[in-house]
């Protein structure tokens, strides 16, 4: 017969049992985080930090070893000073970029393990800013090499970079304002030595916009304005064909047109400056006038252009009204036999020919001279319907309409005929605005 054991007795069994199998599981561990450590020992001597430190970390992580926990301070602390000797290297051998990046990279590493306490030799922050302070002296130094000689496009490279490092750099600042400032200034001086005083205005002017205290930019640009600035006069040479009213708008049409236009370089006179101009001219050829002396030389010498203009012909004239009969379904969606539909038509036309010349007052030669001519016609149309009528005995007339259903009826679109004064409005704004097209291409 099978003996059974009294319960304390089989519970102390287990629990004896239990401990050996614990014993048995902490020898296993002890056995293996020693071998471990043997392991991230043996690495760490042999000078691989970075293997070693990988190790202590696993032991520490699945052995609470404190141990381990002391070679992975001592791991971190030998890899960041790794880490700094080589950003310090790279930044002497002027390998900036390679040295700026080894320098992030060793701060990331001492601020991923703050527990540690990590120490690199000197400040790490203050080695980092000064090698990135000297690689931006040594970018301002090309930058700036490259602006002397003109290669902006090449400057321009090295200041994004210096930008990229420290973005209110005054240094690039004040390059990248040169390289603004010079091309346009070396332009304008060349287009003064040639001569084209519009072109070095809008060179200098662009100096100006950036620096105007910069060299003498603002007195060049006010010289090539002075030189290059002209005064005309508008004469109207009259047609007897064609009414002064019609002349007169033209006139003022022409004048607004070259006002609106701002050219910094015409200046527009009023007729009355025509006799003005004519008496300068008799002075100027009076055997005491001494033309550098002249007070009124400086002003001749602007406004000696004369800008002549003749309406040679226009004509204006419209058709009288023309009735068409059209279809009552197209024109107004109505559908019945009994309607009569028609359409109005009525045509206008313009037609205008104007000549202009531009001539020195002073020696007559002629600049300018040219016909614009000017073409336009109008079609103006409108609908009507009526309902035949029938014969009727009630009504008073006997005769009435008949019935048709209006119900879908839309009125047609109409096209008013433009006025005669519209017509013409159109011809003065055309030749007006070719005339301003001539004088602001013009170069006395």
């Amino acid at each position: 017969m099978k003996r059974i054991l009294p319960f304390p007795t089989h519970r102390k069994y287990f629990y004896t049992l239990s401990i050996i199998l614990m014993s048995f599981v902490l020898f296993i561990a002890c056995s293996g985080s020693k071998k471990l450590m043997k392991d991230a020992t043996v690495l760490e001597k042999g000078g691989l930090h970075q293997e070693a430190f990988e190790k202590y970390n696993f032991i520490y992580n699945n052995y609470a070893d404190a141990e381990a926990r002391v070679g992975m301070k001592r791991m971190a602390q030998q890899i960041l000073n790794e880490k700094v000797q080589r950003a310090q290297m790279q930044c002497m051998s002027e390998n900036f970029d390679a040295a700026l990046l080894a320098f992030d990279d060793a701060i990331a590493f001492r601020n991923a393990y703050p527990t540690f306490d990590l120490n690199a030799s000197g400040n790490l922050d203050e080695s980092q800013r000064e090698c990135k302070s000297r690689y931006i002296d040594m970018l301002c130094e090309k930058a700036e090499s490259f602006v002397k000689e003109d290669d902006f496009e090449s400057a321009h490279f090295y200041i994004r970079k210096i930008v990229a490092l420290d973005r209110n750099n005054q240094k690039a600042q004040f390059l990248e304002t040169m390289c603004d400032i010079l091309p346009n200034y070396s332009a304008g001086n060349i287009a003064m030595d040639k001569g084209l005083w519009r072109d070095a205005y809008v060179y200098f002017n662009e100096v100006c916009k950036i620096d105007a205290g910069f060299r003498d930019a603002l007195q060049l640009r006010d010289e090539a304005m002075a030189r290059g600035t002209f005064a005309i006069v508008y004469k109207i040479s009259g047609n007897k064909n064609i009414s002064d009213s019609r002349e007169e708008a033209l006139a003022a049409k022409i004048k607004g047109v070259l006002l609106a236009s701002e050219n910094p370089f015409m200046e527009l006179l009023e007729r009355d400056d025509l006799e003005v101009i004519y008496e300068e001219q008799q002075e100027t050829m009076a055997p005491g006038f001494e033309y550098e002396t002249g007070a009124e030389s400086g002003k001749l010498k602007r406004a000696r252009f004369i800008l002549s203009g003749e309406l040679v012909s226009l004509d204006y004239g419209s058709t009288a009204e023309s009735r068409t009969k059209c279809d009552c379904y197209a024109a107004y969606k109505i559908y019945s036999d009994k309607v009569n539909c028609y359409q109005f038509t009525q045509n206008a036309s313009c037609s205008a020919t104007f000549k202009y010349k531009l001539l020195d007052a002073e020696t007559g030669k002629l600049y300018k001279s040219d016909v614009i001519s000017f073409a336009d016609e109008d079609v103006g149309k409108r609908f009507t319907y009526e309902i035949m009528k029938k014969i009727s005995l009630t009504s008073p007339t006997g005769m009435r309409d008949h019935d048709v259903n209006l119900s879908n009826l839309q009125n047609p679109e109409t096209d008013p005929l433009i006025s005669e004064q519209e017509m013409l409005n159109k011809m003065y704004s055309f030749i007006s605005q070719k005339v301003a097209d001539a004088m602001n291409s013009f170069r006395p």
